[in-house]
């Protein structure tokens, strides 16, 4: 089967439907249905059930994606190392950031590295740490931003330890005064993360054997922030979080310190194509310059 069909493939498994693959491959969308017709009749089952609302895998569809997509990254690979042997620097690099970095790093990270590689494609991916570490184990990203403790699989560079604080409204005054203690967020009410994107504070309370109440779940920092403002409890956040957010709550470090280990990981970094590895060389030089301004 051609490369051409594994494309058409995984472009309607993250897509959705067979329209939005067209539009993504620049095809019509009869060219699409015929070739994975063709694809599914050569492997003798179906990869996708339809429906009203799209198209979703089958159990056989699921079982082929992640392989698939290994395909076509060691073919992006082959032609990336090819260019490279006549000076040419191409490719594309699919990154994996949560919403911190995101905010904090990405714009930056892409706008240098594309002043350095013009030719490179770089698509970036903003998820949960969860969805992050899934993604590169699925070969979805090359590269993905998680904390410590990482998923097992993944190959890992240390970038930072970003520093976890306490936010509350303004007028509250800790029993310290000038700090916070993660005993007494158990006398407070706190705004929690969903699952995938809290597991900082996760492994914070439960480090310190500390429950807490909460009646506010939130995503992203903008609604943490707008919470904790309101007066509808306390809230741990990264530093990062906090640096691109005007706002009036008032931030507190904890006594002891504590922080967040972010770590950049891949498959196997002696696997990534040259795009990739210039992304990650990128990325660490990057990230540690950006460190020592910190500083």
């Amino acid at each position: 089967m051609s490369l051409n069909a594994y494309q058409i493939f995984v472009a309607i498994a993250e897509r959705g439907s067979f329209a939005a693959a067209a539009h993504q491959l620049n095809l019509s969308p009869s060219a699409v249905s015929h070739a994975l017709a063709a694809y599914e009749e050569e492997l003798g089952f179906t990869l996708f059930a339809r429906n009203r609302n799209g198209v979703r895998l089958t159990a056989g569809g699921e079982a082929l994606l992640p392989t698939v997509r290994e395909v076509l990254q060691a073919n992006e690979k082959l032609g990336q190392l090819a260019s490279k042997m006549f000076g040419l620097e191409t490719g594309k690099v699919r990154i994996g950031a949560f919403s911190s970095v995101s905010v904090a790093w990405i714009p930056s990270i892409v706008r240098s590295f594309s002043a350095l590689y013009p030719n490179i494609e770089v698509a970036i991916e903003q998820g949960g740490y969860d969805d992050i570490a899934e993604w590169i184990l699925k070969s979805k990203v090359d590269l993905g931003f998680v904390t410590l403790p990482a998923s097992p699989g993944l190959d890992i560079t240390p970038l930072y330890a970003d520093p976890l604080m306490c936010i509350a409204a303004p007028g509250f005054e800790p029993e310290n005064k000038a700090y916070m203690t993660v005993e007494e967020l158990s006398r407070h009410n706190v705004v929690l993360q969903g699952e995938s994107y809290g597991k900082d504070t996760q492994r914070l309370l439960a480090a310190h054997k500390v429950s807490v109440k909460s009646n506010v779940r939130a995503i992203d920092a903008a609604t943490i922030l707008a919470a904790v403002e309101s007066g509808l409890g306390l809230a741990v956040v990264s530093q990062l979080a906090l640096q691109n957010y005007q706002s009036t709550v008032q931030v507190f470090p904890f006594y002891p310190a504590e922080s967040r280990a972010i770590v950049l990981a891949s498959l196997s970094y002696e696997g990534l194509a040259p795009a990739a590895k210039a992304m990650q060389k990128h990325i660490v030089e990057t990230v540690a310059a950006w460190a020592r301004q910190k500083r």
